[in-house]
């Protein structure tokens, strides 16, 4: 396995529902974090909840119990983006990841929703699913609470408050958040143009993105009003507010810029090359008439995987003429292809993270249409983003 392969930004845990669920690597610190911070405040603080009252817990029991509240919140974000992604699935729209991030989670559709009412039950499905996530914990904390088993209600308590925080933030009318894309999906309706209604909602995920920065900033330096751990708490708003307002400003930008691209806007002709073929055929035939670092591999228009170029890297000169594409090539994958109606941006986060910078596209019927590289765009493709941007 080359090198870089080792380095991707995610990681594939599992796969729900045939929905691959992958893990940003800067994930696990935020999950160290939390277990750090939740077991720091029972082992040094009394928990007065009502009439519940938790003593400071011995070092293995907090964090045991920050361990499992942790693990609770973080599967409630995975419920969040899998109801988002059953919504989708059910207005017929395909899922291609559900990835969870330091800030939460995200379910990467293929393709846009094809009207306003699929946007805006799709938008809600998340925050509908925290809220009775939030009425579960709750009922949960008096049940336990019942039975006096008291750190148990603070496990539930602290859960059923994550999950109704979760919900109400999302709820910021604010694109990327759902509220935004409730937002899009309104004004999409009254103005028929998803392209106006996406540049209008990520306006407003500025806005609320660079309240979030200015609000942590004020937490840190705010002299007359201190949360417990303001560098913390203020340090947190901050990056979150960069985060929105990073991503709200590309949605801005390109709303301005182009239409809403599909991978089969701006694919080239694939150049395809047969597993059979040996790489001395591949270094002296192929290489000096196309210059690229990666090549589709497919027999009778059906893709078998993908030869990146740096996968050779390894493999000794002497052995080139014995050895053939298929045992080098990287097998076909989700990774490694998408349909032709795939968002461009969609499209290019792929190529970006599955360690070859390109993809095949398919057509409906499984064959192989075209082929992506990252930086390489055919004078057509250029031509269909010039005119893009004219209309805009």
């Amino acid at each position: 396995m080359p090198l870089g392969q080792l380095f991707t930004r995610r990681i594939t845990i599992a796969r729900i529902y045939d929905i691959p669920v992958r893990i940003d690597y800067r994930w696990f610190a935020v999950v160290a974090l939390s277990i750090w911070l939740i077991a720091g405040n029972l082992q040094s603080h009394v928990i007065q909840l009502g009439n519940v009252r938790l003593p400071p817990l011995a070092p293995v029991t907090a964090w045991i119990l920050g361990f499992i509240t942790t693990a609770g919140l973080f599967l409630s974000v995975f419920g969040h983006e899998l109801s988002h992604a059953l919504m989708a699935r059910a207005e017929d729209i395909e899922i291609e990841e559900i990835v969870l991030h330091p800030f939460g989670g995200l379910a990467r559709l293929k393709t846009e929703p094809q009207n306003p009412g699929a946007e805006l039950r799709i938008a809600v499905a998340g925050p509908a699913a925290s809220f009775v996530f939030a009425l579960l914990a709750f009922a949960a904390t008096k049940i336990a609470a019942l039975g006096n088993y008291n750190a148990t209600v603070v496990v539930f308590f602290l859960i059923a408050w994550g999950n109704l925080l979760l919900a109400v933030f999302n709820l910021f009318p604010g694109y990327p958040l759902d509220g935004g894309r409730v937002l899009r999906a309104l004004l999409w309706r009254r103005s028929g143009s998803i392209k106006e209604a996406t540049r209008m909602a990520g306006i407003c995920g500025i806005l609320i993105g660079g309240t979030l920065i200015l609000f942590g900033v004020y937490i840190v330096i705010a002299p007359s009003w201190r949360p417990s751990q303001p560098y913390f708490m203020g340090g947190w708003s901050i990056l979150v507010g960069l985060f929105l307002l990073d991503t709200a400003a590309k949605v801005v930008k390109g709303s301005q810029n182009t239409r809403l691209l599909t991978a089969g806007d701006v694919m080239s002709p694939a150049i395809v090359i047969d597993p059979a073929m040996t790489v001395t055929k591949l270094i002296d035939d192929v290489l000096p008439l196309h210059r690229q670092t990666s090549f589709p591999v497919a027999v009778h228009g059906r893709a078998h995987g993908i030869l990146a170029l740096e996968d050779l890297k390894p493999l000794p000169r002497e052995k080139w003429h014995t050895t053939h594409v298929r045992d080098v090539m990287r097998a076909i994958n989700p990774q490694l292809f998408v349909d032709t109606a795939t968002t461009f941006e969609s499209a290019k986060e792929m190529m970006k993270d599955n360690g070859t910078g390109s993809l095949a596209v398919v057509n409906n019927q499984g064959e192989l249409v075209g082929f992506l590289q990252s930086g390489k765009i055919t004078k057509r493709s250029k031509k269909r983003l010039n005119n893009s941007a004219r209309r805009s």
